[in-house]
């Protein structure tokens, strides 16, 4: 998929129609992320849809093809930063989700003891009964990406033109110059150094009979 496509439609997912105009988006292209923008709050809304739900629901509404259905629903995900991984925010969304749930039954029911269990769970889960954080929020903090290269440049070197060819003839004279090296002997100075050692007589015992 096209990244400039890509990033225009999350730059623009919730703008103005105004601010659309403003940059010269063309009509079909502000249609679209405005089609893309009703089916997010719709997902949001229904989280359990799969995807050929939300497909079966852009041809409905919008009448449009199959492909076109699926690359909206594509764009969709990477938006919503694909559903189909369990991330901590989409956790906490649903959590969130699940308590408005279980207030609306315990106001149905005139259950106050169900009323305050999903209170103190939703007390909790916000931390409200613990200080402020006073803390670096490490969780803003985004790590440096890097990209492997072969480009020498990239690190401040020039380019050595002709590098394989200069490496070849370098090889081929010093492989040249080896083979007419005679070996030398070589005796270390602790070696020429070291004493001789004269052999020691001993005298045989004497002894008569």
């Amino acid at each position: 998929m096209d990244p400039e496509l890509i990033e225009r439609t999350q730059r623009f997912l919730f703008a103005s129609e105004d601010e659309m105009r403003e940059a010269h988006l063309t009509p079909s292209c502000r249609d679209r992320i405005l089609r893309i923008r009703d089916m997010y709050s719709y997902w949001q809304r229904h989280p359990q849809t799969p995807d050929k739900g939300i497909v079966a629901q852009l041809r409905q509404q919008y009448s449009i093809g199959l492909t076109q259905a699926y690359e909206d629903v594509r764009l969709l995900k990477i938006c919503l930063g694909n559903l189909g991984q369990v991330t901590r925010q989409w956790c906490q969304y649903l959590f969130l989700q699940r308590c408005e749930e279980g207030f609306a039954m315990a106001r149905a029911s005139g259950d106050a003891n169900a009323f305050a269990k999903v209170l103190a769970a939703l007390g909790k889960f916000t931390r409200l009964d613990h200080g402020e954080a006073t803390g670096p929020d490490y969780s803003q903090i985004v790590p440096q990406q890097f990209e492997m290269t072969t480009d020498p440049t990239v690190a401040g070197f020039e380019r050595i033109p002709n590098v394989q060819e200069r490496v070849k003839l370098l090889l081929d004279r010093y492989s040249k110059e080896a083979e007419h090296i005679e070996p030398v002997e070589v005796i270390s100075q602790e070696k020429e150094q070291e004493p001789e050692q004269t052999p020691t007589a001993y005298a045989a015992p004497y002894s008569t009979y």
